[in-house]
């Protein structure tokens, strides 16, 4: 069975996906053209359809659809299928491959999630609560793949999950991706050969280090 990080909400497996997926769709493009704090609830129901009272039942609040998006990025970016990927895999070059292809989905279909969370952090509370749940689950993805290939038996930085995380971070993305042009091809080819020699230590790293 796939397991989901823990707080992954799998929108196809809910009996009211097609409304809330409609819901946070029409949230996202609101959010995107209008900003968090200029976009009342009555504006995302009107756009999606629904009544704001059912935005209310499915959410809670305006601060929960925000938290919806973090949802729905994990589920347009596809994570809950390489979550089930993971637990089949026990290659690290595979398992690094994956991280690569989990941060290059999230920026390349999610880029507006990001830049809606990233902007806001810094000015609005629930934005800013709103990213760090984006964080915790992004740090408990990159443990379990560190914890993983650790469990193989390869030598890993102790600091390894700091590394990836550092390395995977929204900053150099778009210092590689939108400063300097890169393709997404190029940038998880780039991302994956970085990590592995970053985390995984070379058969000749190892001897050198047990020789000492």
């Amino acid at each position: 069975m796939p397991v989901d990080l823990p707080g992954v909400v799998r929108l196809r497996d809910q009996r009211e996906a097609l409304t809330l997926r409609t819901i946070l769709t029409a949230a996202r493009r609101l959010f995107a053209e209008s900003g968090y704090a200029r976009t009342p609830i009555r504006r995302i129901a009107q756009e999606a359809g629904v009544s704001p009272q059912t935005i209310y039942t499915c959410f809670g609040s305006k601060a929960g659809v925000l938290t919806g998006l973090v949802d729905l990025m994990d589920d347009v970016a596809g994570m809950p299928d390489l979550m089930a990927a993971l637990e089949g895999t026990t290659d690290p070059d595979e398992l690094i491959g994956l991280l690569a292809l989990a941060a290059r989905r999230l920026r390349e279909h999610c880029g507006d999630i990001l830049a809606i969370l990233n902007s806001g952090a810094a000015v609005d509370p629930d934005i800013a609560a709103t990213r760090a749940e984006g964080t915790r689950r992004n740090r408990l993805g990159v443990e379990m793949v560190v914890e993983r290939i650790r469990a193989t038996g390869h030598s890993v930085d102790v600091k390894a999950t700091d590394i990836a995380v550092a390395l995977m971070s929204d900053g150099v993305h778009d210092s590689l991706v939108i400063d300097a042009g890169w393709s997404h091809d190029d940038y998880e080819i780039w991302l994956r050969r970085t990590l592995g020699s970053a985390l995984v230590a070379s058969p000749a790293s190892r001897r050198a280090d047990q020789a000492e």
